[in-house]
């Protein structure tokens, strides 16, 4: 989980478009691992854009 959150971090810091709708596309890949409740956090603050 913390590789994912280091992750967005840098997503958010590069202000590149194409790398915003990758991350926003990688939450649909997180929907089967929803019931793990770190997963869905991590989910939740991909959902938020200007998160940091």
């Amino acid at each position: 989980m913390e590789y994912g959150r280091e992750a967005l971090a840098l997503a958010r810091s590069s202000g590149s478009g194409y790398v915003a709708r990758k991350r926003l596309g990688l939450r649909k890949e997180f929907r089967p691992l929803g019931h793990d409740r770190r997963v869905a956090e991590l989910g939740a603050e991909i959902a938020v854009p200007g998160t940091p």
